[in-house]
């Protein structure tokens, strides 16, 4: 697991957390979820980082 798809994921439960049990749902939230979707995005682009010796 790369530090893009980790990072996605921490903004994702983030996000989560707050509109859900913090009931925030308007304003720089939803900046969170569209962070998480741009990371989800770019892992999928890019992909896996490959290890070669």
């Amino acid at each position: 697991m790369n530090l893009t798809l980790l990072g996605a994921i921490v903004l994702l439960a983030t996000w989560a957390a707050l509109v859900f049990v913090a009931h925030l749902g308007s304003g720089p939230v939803q900046l969170l979820y569209a962070a998480a979707a741009i990371l989800f995005a770019r892992r999928v682009i890019v992909g896996a980082p490959t290890f070669r010796s």
